[in-house]
């Protein structure tokens, strides 16, 4: 229970400072970019929890299978955000 606390508080803060960033960038961001970018937050909120889960059930070696495979698509992901959406132009 803790632990799902505490990651929801780390994406909902992460979130926040990506909306107070882009105000000080001045960065305009469309709708749909705000879309793929919540859609990102929740894939890693899913991932984080997906790993919690594999810990919880005392399976070590599946919690790092699954965060490895579900971690570099929400890498890539990010990646991806940082460098087409939210650089400053």
């Amino acid at each position: 229970m803790f632990g799902s606390l505490l990651i929801g508080i780390v994406i909902a803060t992460g979130f926040i400072l990506l909306v107070v960033y882009t105000q000080k960038q001045d960065i305009v961001v469309k709708w749909w970019e705000w879309v793929l970018t919540v859609l990102a937050f929740l894939y890693a909120a899913f991932v984080l929890e997906t790993i919690q889960a594999f810990l919880l059930e005392g399976t070590i070696q599946g919690a790092v299978v699954i965060g490895v495979v579900l971690s570099v698509i929400a890498i890539v992901w990010a990646v991806l955000l940082a460098r087409f959406v939210f650089a400053p132009k």
